[in-house]
């Protein structure tokens, strides 16, 4: 997790710019239970085998817990390093941080943004985030503020529909 990286690993001294795409900085409420991990896995043409397969892949899906040892201890003191600029791109329709707003780091160097309310037809949820034209110009432009372009509204999908 590049936040614990920056906070507690000298990342600190090496990351001018930090941004998070769909970030579970605080945890999520909702675990990465076999149901959501089938799901995920036949939305990509996966079969039940693979589910199963992923589950057991997903040894740390404990620590995204919001009580985790860890996320508390990321969470202690807060979480933004000075002289770090900080940007989270969150979207309304994460299925996997849950409650999406737990992507959220407030700190004075720190810009919290939701796709939608920059672009309602924006119904990224969060795998679809990576490849979503308005967070990829958020990006470039927390990344590049000096050359920061207006964020484009277009239609954007899920990848995973919801039942």
């Amino acid at each position: 997790m590049p936040y614990w990286y920056i906070k507690f690993d000298g990342g600190a001294s090496k990351v001018a710019r930090m941004v998070g795409l769909a970030p579970v900085v605080h945890g999520t409420d909702d675990a990465i239970g076999p149901a959501l991990i089938q799901e995920m896995v036949s939305a990509f043409g996966g079969s039940p085998s693979a589910a199963q397969a992923a589950e057991l892949q997903c040894q740390s899906c404990p620590e995204f817990a919001p009580t985790s040892s860890f996320i508390e201890k990321l969470d202690a003191g807060g979480i933004a390093a000075r002289g770090v600029v900080y940007t989270q791109i969150m979207t309304e329709f994460d299925e996997l941080v849950v409650p999406y707003t737990n992507g959220t780091v407030i700190a004075p160097h720190s810009t919290n943004i939701v796709v939608q309310n920059q672009c309602a037809l924006d119904l990224a949820d969060h795998v679809a985030l990576a490849a979503d034209p308005v967070a990829a110009r958020d990006v470039l432009n927390a990344l590049d503020p000096a050359t920061a372009q207006p964020v484009p509204c277009v239609p954007v999908a899920p990848v995973i529909a919801s039942a």
